[in-house]
């Protein structure tokens, strides 16, 4: 009998910081596809900003469970996922109703793959629940050196043993020759202050244009309906 599941694109999905985008998030996906291809997987990788991976998705915010679980259905539904965490991604609301509303969307979206990672590439500067949540659904838990997981222990009161280990090598906060006129939002300084802000790519004319056809439509149902 010939099954009827569709092979995955990929057999891991990396989400997280990619080149160029600098600092140690950047450092931990780096190392996550490493140690993916170490094992003989194919890897695809999505960041969170435009630059050199795979697919840009904005898994960050309240929608961030139902972005990843797209880019899971995209890629034809890879039984493991690596999920590298950040400042600013994807917990980029510092309301914490938006925190929660986040780790909520992303716990049910990492349950579709048979093996979730979530690595911590930076602290993500978090409410402790938050990260509570995607440690205890994770199937692994790691951080990217000693220090920062010990930080992670003390000030998110994790159990130590769920909390593993993955040194990885520094990526290079800019690449060589450049200066600092010409790193944009790419420079370190702005990563703090940096806001993602969505769009919509309709404008506001046709969109008043499409509501106005909406209920022209609706009012002639209703009339027909008399």
């Amino acid at each position: 009998m010939v099954s009827s599941r569709i092979m995955a694109a990929c057999d891991v999905a990396v989400v997280g910081g990619y080149p160029p985008a600098p600092g140690p998030a950047t450092a931990a996906t780096l190392a996550a596809v490493r140690r993916a291809w170490s094992t003989g997987a194919t890897v695809r990788v999505v960041s969170y900003r435009p630059g050199a991976a795979d697919l840009v998705v904005p898994v960050v915010g309240p929608l961030a469970g139902r972005r990843l679980d797209q880019v899971r259905r995209h890629y034809q539904c890879p039984e493991r996922v690596v999920l590298v965490l950040q400042y600013g991604a994807p917990f980029s609301d510092r309301a914490p109703a938006a925190q929660m509303a986040t780790a909520a969307g992303l716990v049910l979206a990492l349950r579709h793959f048979a093996h979730a990672e979530v690595v911590v590439g930076e602290d993500p500067e978090v409410l402790p629940p938050v990260l509570w949540a995607l440690a205890l659904v994770a199937s692994r838990f790691s951080a990217a050196s000693p220090e920062l997981a010990e930080q992670l222990r003390k000030r998110y009161r994790l159990i130590s043993k769920r909390v593993e280990v993955d040194t990885v090598d520094a990526y290079p906060l800019v690449a060589n020759g450049t200066s600092p006129s010409s790193w944009g939002v790419f420079d370190p300084s702005v990563l703090r202050s940096l806001t993602v802000v969505e769009t919509s790519p309709i404008s506001l004319t046709q969109r008043l244009r499409e509501r106005a056809g909406s209920s022209r439509v609706t009012a002639v149902r209703r009339l027909r309906g008399r």
